[in-house]
């Protein structure tokens, strides 16, 4: 409004000149027929007033323009207006709060507005094809997705602080289970020495932790490698039919009998074999002895003197522990409290029959 109502007062002022300068002409007119002698110096002095002339017509001519130009803006701008009310609602209105350098807009290249004014025309169609026109609506659903996207952006950032807090939980985690793992194996082989004495008399036994290189096939391992949707391939190792190398932690048994050279599993009868693992299964058992423990023929395999030393070990085993054996070696029932079993007597019918040797030893005193 104010740039139009400038070229009001410009184009009312070079009116006016024009009317002066008409005026002017039809003096000089006057004068070059009272003065013939002074033509030519009125000549001169006409053409450069029609000169004159002819630029304030230019210039008029382009404040028409200029104003005309201005008018279809305006126009437009109110058109958009208009359009901005149907679509974004009465919020459009609020552009006058907006603080604009004027100089800079002055400055701005005009291609540069007319690109974005094409851009804000192909959002409006956008919002248009999208709602139907309602602008509140626009508004209101802008609002709800900015607000449901900061609170996912505040749900990952508490995820990603989550993993982090829980990848160092799993390291100290990690870290403790070694510790214990390793303190465990301490105390299984102070007891696993003292039930491999007790049973062979002497000698030593104790677990170590060993580590490893284990080679797996590559058809076992294959779909470890790579995921599905992955394109890169997993690369074979260098040894044919192999896939990667791996370390493994895994437990060895070391064994010396008493007045043997013999050292290794390997090397034992399956007597021995057979007392090595007993007295390993109880070792693991006073770690953290249970309540009780059930022992199903466990002993099956054991001579009379190797017998004698699985009595003794469950002797001092059920000082921690309720011991609940099934055995068909009498060496082993021998050592029990009680006995429960089943008896045939001459009317061959199965009777149950549960026996406490201390009752029994009273009685046949």
């Amino acid at each position: 409004q104010k740039e139009h109502s400038v070229l009001q007062q410009t184009f009312a002022d070079l009116s006016a000149q024009e009317t002066q300068f008409a005026v002017e002409i039809k003096e000089l007119q006057e004068i070059i027929e009272k003065n013939k002698g002074e033509m030519r110096e009125t000549e001169r002095v006409l053409y450069e007033k029609k000169a004159e002339l002819a630029q304030i017509e230019s210039k008029i001519e382009t404040l028409r323009s200029e104003e005309s130009r201005h008018s279809r803006e305006v126009s437009d701008f109110e058109e958009e207006l208009r359009e901005g009310l149907d679509i974004l609602g009465a919020r459009v209105k609020e552009f006058h709060n907006y603080e604009i350098d004027e100089q800079a807009v002055l400055n701005e290249d005009r291609a540069e507005q007319e690109t974005r004014r094409r851009k804000i025309n192909v959002i409006k169609i956008r919002i248009e094809d999208l709602s139907g026109g309602l602008g509140d609506d626009v508004i209101k659903e802008y609002d709800e997705t900015k607000e449901r996207d900061e609170f996912l952006t505040r749900e990952i950032n508490d995820l990603k602080t989550s993993a982090e807090s829980l990848r160092v939980l799993i390291e100290d985690l990690q870290k403790q289970l070694d510790e214990e793992f390793m303190s465990g194996i301490d105390k299984i082989n102070e007891q696993f020495q003292n039930f491999f004495e007790l049973m062979f008399g002497g000698g030593s036994a104790s677990l170590s932790v060993v580590v490893a290189d284990t080679r797996r096939k590559k058809s076992d391992i294959e779909g470890l490698l790579t995921e599905p949707d992955e394109e890169e391939e997993a690369k074979p190792s260098s040894a044919e039919g192999y896939g990667v190398a791996k370390k493994e932690t895994g437990i060895d048994i070391t064994v010396s009998l008493p007045r043997k050279k013999i050292k290794g599993l390997v090397m034992l009868s399956g007597g021995e074999r057979a007392l090595t693992s007993i007295a390993l299964l109880f070792a693991f058992s006073q770690v953290n002895p249970p309540p009780f423990m059930i022992l199903d023929e466990t002993d099956a395999a054991l001579d009379e003197a190797n017998s004698r030393k699985y009595g003794d070990m469950l002797e001092n085993l059920s000082k921690f522990s309720q011991l609940i054996v099934i055995t068909h070696n009498r060496e082993t029932m021998g050592r029990a409290g009680i006995l429960y079993g089943v008896t045939m007597d001459a009317s061959a019918i199965s009777t149950l029959l549960s026996v406490k040797f201390e009752e029994a030893e009273r009685i046949a005193k």
